[in-house]
């Protein structure tokens, strides 16, 4: 009888172990397209977003012009930076943080190893506001971008 017992309990525990691995691939598969839908919802939303931002702007105190060019996949940003010639942009990406678009752009040149602007984009107003972070010295400041007229 034990041995009846403990075959019955293996296939018990085999029937059970396989309706449960289908059942996670069902879980997983069913995971993956609701992540497509959130992601393809999140990217019009960006692209959406994107359009408002993209052109030229001008940092009046310093004659600084940051151009965003276009959306590239994952939110990141093909961006330009004069000084008055061009400074290399090593990153720019668009993202959202409570409730407000942001704007990200690194910049890796020769003076700029790294200088960061995180921005906020002030819709009543059409500006972007935010920090500038001078990594050669350290130091951080705030300043905005006016939209510059279209060429």
């Amino acid at each position: 009888m034990k041995i009846l017992n403990t075959i019955l309990a293996v296939q018990l525990i085999t029937v059970l172990t396989l309706s449960t691995v289908g059942c996670r691939k069902e879980n997983t598969t069913e995971t993956t397209e609701n992540n497509k839908v959130a992601n393809s919802e999140q990217s019009t939303s960006m692209i959406l977003e994107f359009e408002k931002l993209k052109g030229r702007w001008l940092r009046p105190d310093g004659g600084y012009v940051l151009e965003l060019r276009e959306l590239l996949p994952d939110n990141k940003v093909t961006a330009a930076y004069f000084n008055p010639g061009p400074i290399n942009v090593g990153e720019a990406k668009i993202y959202q943080e409570n409730g407000f678009t942001k704007v990200f752009v690194k910049l890796q040149d020769q003076n700029y190893p790294g200088s960061t602007y995180t921005l906020i984009y002030d819709v009543e107003n059409d500006k972007l506001t935010g920090i500038y972070y001078q990594a050669t010295y350290q130091q951080q400041f705030q300043i905005e971008f006016t939209r510059m007229p279209p060429e």
